[in-house]
């Protein structure tokens, strides 16, 4: 019996146009009253989850969701942390020599803040985020010393992070696409699996219990892990793939789709 669902949000809950259709709202709250447990689960930042949990009245106590692509998984209502784990400035800096070497641009986030490494160019990254999250435009050298640190993004073209891809392969740092023109560098052995554990763990839910839905690379672990893996219409070949189930695209109320069937829900029950 599915007990918790997780959910990717770009280009999976969220439609093109970056916003939960009215169909997805009305469905997840729905379940969420009936008890289910609703985890998104996401490469953004808690601050750029937050309008998305508003939107579905997630934000109280008992509501946990997963950021920085399972490095951080924290209640929604309340600031209180159960899992986390981060980079050191140490740990970033052969990262960064490298991407100093062949001319690609990082973007060092935070829990609240990004620090965008404008030496090396200034990145699109903050044009995808918009206000979602502050930006502080810097260099290497002034980052904090102590800081804890929960990913590093490189936005480029295609053909400049397959390059980049390939001279940090070796690095002791998770590497993961949450789309095309977006590399990500994570803590290593981090992914969305590791941290939808923690919050099933926290929930004392099993992964069996599980449902989640997802479109691209960074979603592959957890759709093997759950119970019931989706992919979007809209998802990669690798994802279509492996999921349990294939539903409607992102603009096309896949998630909603897919849980009415699951759940037995009409129209009218909504």
């Amino acid at each position: 019996m599915i007990k918790a669902i997780a959910l990717d949000m770009d280009n999976t809950l969220l439609n093109s146009q970056k916003q939960i259709s009215p169909l997805n709202q009305q469905v997840l709250k729905k379940l969420h009253q009936q008890g289910i447990q609703i985890i998104l689960c996401s490469g953004r930042a808690f601050g750029a989850l937050e309008p998305y949990l508003k939107t579905l009245d997630l934000l109280s106590p008992e509501d946990v969701c997963v950021c920085f692509n399972g490095g951080l998984v924290r209640k929604t209502g309340i600031h209180e942390v159960i899992a986390v784990q981060s980079l050191s400035k140490n740990e970033i800096q052969p990262l960064y020599d490298l991407a100093k070497t062949h001319h690609f641009p990082l973007d060092i986030l935070a829990e609240d803040l990004v620090y965008s490494l404008v030496e090396l160019g200034k990145s699109d990254y903050q044009k995808f985020l918009g206000t979602l999250m502050p930006f502080k435009d810097t260099n290497f050298a002034a980052i904090p010393e102590a800081g804890k640190y929960l990913k590093v993004v490189s936005e480029a073209p295609t053909s400049t992070l397959s390059q980049a891809a390939q001279l940090t392969a070796d690095l002791p740092v998770t590497q993961t696409r949450s789309r095309a023109t977006l590399l990500e560098f994570l803590p290593q052995g981090v992914n969305k699996q590791v941290g939808l554990a923690a919050a099933l763990k926290h929930f004392h839910l099993t992964s069996a219990e599980l449902m989640a839905f997802g479109d691209e690379d960074n979603d592959k672990e957890m759709l093997t892990y759950a119970g019931i893996g989706v992919a979007m219409g809209n998802a990669v070949p690798a994802i279509l793939a492996l999921a349990d189930q294939v539903t409607a695209t992102n603009d096309q109320d896949g998630v909603a789709k897919a849980l009415m069937t699951a759940f037995q829900l009409t129209p009218q029950d909504l």
